[in-house]
């Protein structure tokens, strides 16, 4: 505004009463700019900031049981005939992923919150997601991953998120799913009192999980956690090479969650 109000004044003749005008119209373009600027921080101060540190609070699926297609409950009933418990791919350091990793394991959860992205870290496993903003440029998905490409956009105080090029998850009794899986999710932050009656701030995900090859219908998780400022983030170390040779040991084999047929197939 500056500069322009400087160029108006050099470019301008001294005439008798001109001052008024000039006067006039700085403060009009000074309020126009004031109002713009209060409008813009309005919006900004309706977006919460997720930057903290967070335990998990509780998850609630549905419906349950879950819908398994046909031929996803074959599998499903093959792979209880052949998987224990001790076959769990969580003791194994295997990513949950998404959309199981939202905010299910009693492990901190720290948050880095960026105008650009939105960036998680969970101690359990290691594991790590970035979130990119839609109105910031966000790269190209690469390769199919646990956590799959996640891109984000305001609705007014919730963030929506949807995710996509994930890659199997073929352990079917962990919410199995296939590389078809699509995740919507509702972020946004919620005070109430807690379980000891203080004010507490809660992050709350609500998740749609759409996969026809797997599921019949689409699948809802809300998945809530708890501001922690006074926890941290301890190490935890995985490896995958563990649990490969482990299913060898046992002469395992994953089922091809991807070779399940189209829903109008079956």
């Amino acid at each position: 505004m500056s500069h322009f109000v400087l160029a108006f004044f050099r470019s301008s003749p001294r005439r008798p009463g001109r001052r008024c005008s000039v006067l006039g119209l700085v403060g009009a373009v000074a309020l126009a700019a004031a109002g713009s600027a209060a409008a813009q921080g309005t919006g900004d101060a309706a977006r919460p900031d997720f930057s903290g540190l967070w335990f998990p609070a509780g998850t609630r699926t549905t419906p349950q049981p879950l819908p398994f297609t046909d031929a996803a409950q074959r599998l499903v009933e093959q792979y209880r005939s052949e998987f224990t418990l001790d076959d769990d791919p969580g003791r194994y350091c295997i990513w949950p992923g998404m959309p199981r990793a939202v905010w299910g394991a009693p492990f901190t959860i720290e948050i880095f919150h960026r105008p650009q992205d939105v960036t998680i870290y969970w101690e359990g496993y290691g594991m790590y997601r970035k979130i990119y903003m839609a109105d910031h440029n966000p790269p190209p998905a690469l390769v199919p991953s646990a956590m799959g490409h996640s891109v984000a956009h305001w609705e007014g105080d919730t963030l929506v998120i949807e995710t996509t090029n994930l890659k199997p998850y073929p352990y079917m009794t962990r919410m199995a799913t296939t590389s078809d899986a699509h995740v919507i999710e509702r972020m946004r932050i919620e005070e109430r009192p807690g379980d000891d009656g203080q004010m507490r701030r809660y992050l709350v995900d609500e998740i749609t999980l759409t996969d026809p090859k797997m599921y019949k219908e689409p699948i809802r998780i809300v998945a809530q956690a708890v501001h922690r400022p006074d926890l941290q983030l301890l190490e935890y170390t995985c490896t995958d090479t563990l649990w490969d040779e482990y299913l060898q040991s046992r002469g395992l084999t994953l089922p091809d969650v991807d070779a399940l047929p189209e829903p109008d197939e079956e």
